[in-house]
This record gives structure tokens, C-alpha cells and sequence, in this order.
């Protein structure tokens, strides 16, 4: 018990010795605490702002990405359709050459 009382004694000393700006740094913990949540906060919504802007930039190339895509496979089919026409014997050996090809691929396989 006399240990507890003595180191009791050196605490109240040692706090007795702290400069008043030593004390009030020690009481202001939480007020330290709270700028920094809010910077933590601040640059969090920063980041939610920047990710909002990122995602929307993403989704119209990919957009312009679709509608080229989409006038490509358009232009092609006209081509092939204009092709088609021009040449009706070609085409259909062609499509009799792949015919074949794709047959002997499928039968050596299984």
C-alpha cells in the first residue's frame, strides 16, 4: 500500500511540475483528433468525387467504343451484302470452300 501511495505522490508531482501548455496539450487529444477525421473525411469525399468522374468517363468510351463498333459491323454487312450481289457465284464458293474446311477440321477432331 505504501508503494501505491508514494508512486501516487510522484504522479501528482511530476503533473505538478508540467508547464500549463504541457497540460492543455495533454486535454487536447480529442481536439487534435477531430481536424484530422475531418481531413480523413474531405479527402475520402475527394476520392468518391474522383472515382464518380472516372466511372462516368469510362462508361461514355465505352459508349463511343459500342456505337463504332456497332457502324462497323453495319458498313461490313452492307459490303458483303453489295459483294453478294455483284458476284453470287463467288460467294457461293466460297461459302462451299469454308463449308469444307470447317468439315474436315470437325471430323479430325472427333
Amino acid at each position: 500500500m505504501a508503494a501505491t501511495q508514494t508512486q501516487t505522490e510522484t504522479q501528482t508531482q511530476t503533473e505538478t511540475k508540467k508547464s500549463p501548455a504541457a497540460r492543455r496539450a495533454g486535454g487536447n487529444k480529442a481536439e487534435e483528433t477531430q481536424p484530422i477525421a475531418e481531413k480523413v473525411k474531405e479527402v475520402g469525399e475527394q476520392l468518391e468525387d474522383m472515382a464518380v468522374r472516372n466511372a462516368q468517363a469510362v462508361r461514355e468510351i465505352a459508349s463511343d467504343g459500342a456505337k463504332t463498333a456497332s457502324e462497323a459491323v453495319s458498313d461490313l454487312a452492307g459490303q458483303s451484302e453489295d459483294f453478294v450481289k455483284k458476284n453470287p457465284a463467288l460467294a457461293v464458293a466460297g461459302a462451299l470452300g469454308v463449308g469444307v474446311l470447317i468439315g474436315l477440321a470437325v471430323r479430325n477432331r472427333y
